[in-house]
């Protein structure tokens, strides 16, 4: 991991904090989604485009990240490359149609970012207000700084690129919506029917776009487009003393255990499964998304996980 001097991140943590300064207002008459194509093209030139670049993010990783024929470079033990091949810099199709079902997708004005000429897309809730911004590049269509905000306006993670190197653009073929579902509702089925309950959507507007059992584990990707909030479930029950460097919460009779890392991590044991939280997201987000998963307190509630919490800590990639 790459660290920067303290005068350099403090310039950077005022400039994620300033983002309501740097693009116009979208046109209040637009009633379509006109930022989406903008979004699509980035995300197909986050695959395409060769580039190599610090990138900055909130949660305070400072990563070297590199594109090229041979695919995505980055430090792993820095930052999940899928946060960046399926969130930041590439986000899958399913994301992007999430994200026009929740939100209105519009162009603002032009804008700067890591010193580039830029356009501004802005992503507005049902009131008008902003929920996320994008700076994409105009030459290479690279995304190169986005922000998130709650539902106080607050910014609450943001990633940007500090320095970026970008190739020779190349000429990339239009960048058509999929017409695919987000998830194969046969491949739901079979897991339905191998005795896994889950449900399609959690509060938040949070759409199931990933589900696969692999290992004893179940594993569920929802989104609203903007967020990812990775569900992991497995038979068994919870080992307490696995769980060190962890904090509890005692809520409505149970208890969640929580830990902060390059996002939010929560872990708590119900009807006889565990269920791992993973979240990039804003905390109302995580808060709603939590809430609409099982939870109730059983005997025996801290009995011994035979293989442990551990391993499922260390299968966090929510887009393998």
């Amino acid at each position: 991991m790459i660290r920067l001097p303290a005068v350099l991140l403090l310039a950077l943590l005022v400039l994620l904090g300033q983002g309501g300064q740097a693009w116009a207002t979208p046109d209040d008459a637009e009633s379509e989604d006109t930022g989406l194509p903008l979004l699509r093209k980035s995300a197909q030139a986050g695959r395409l485009q060769s580039y190599s670049g610090t990138l900055f993010s909130t949660s305070g990783k400072v990563v070297r990240v590199s594109n090229s024929s041979g695919g995505m470079s980055v430090d792993r033990r820095a930052v999940d490359p899928a946060t960046l091949e399926g969130g930041l810099l590439a986000p899958s199709e399913g994301m992007l149609r999430t994200l026009a079902a929740n939100f209105q997708v519009l162009v603002g004005g032009g804008a700067t970012a890591c010193g580039r000429s830029a356009r501004l897309v802005e992503a507005l809730r049902s009131d008008g207000r902003p929920a996320a911004r994008f700076w994409i590049d105009d030459v290479s269509g690279l995304l190169l700084r986005r922000e998130v905000l709650d539902g106080s306006g607050r910014v609450a993670g943001a990633e940007a690129f500090v320095d970026v190197d970008i190739a020779v653009a190349r000429d990339l073929p239009p960048a058509a919506a999929g017409s695919a579902p987000a998830v194969d509702s046969d491949a739901l089925a079979r897991l339905r029917a191998g005795g896994w309950q889950f449900p399609n959507l959690l509060p938040g507007r949070l759409e199931l776009f990933d589900a696969g059992e692999a290992e004893g584990f179940l594993k569920l990707g929802y989104s609203d487009g903007l967020s990812v909030v990775s569900v992991f479930v497995q038979r068994g029950r919870l080992d307490e003393e696995r769980l060190k460097g962890w904090r509890s919460q005692r809520s409505d009779g149970h208890t969640i255990w929580v830990r902060e890392s390059a996002g939010l991590e929560l872990i708590w044991a119900s009807g006889g499964h565990v269920y791992t939280v993973f979240a990039d997201a804003p905390a109302d987000v995580v808060e709603a998304a939590v809430a609409g998963l099982p939870h109730e307190a059983e005997p025996g509630f801290w009995a011994r996980l035979g293989r442990g919490a551990d391993r499922v800590l260390s299968w966090v990639n929510p887009f393998a």
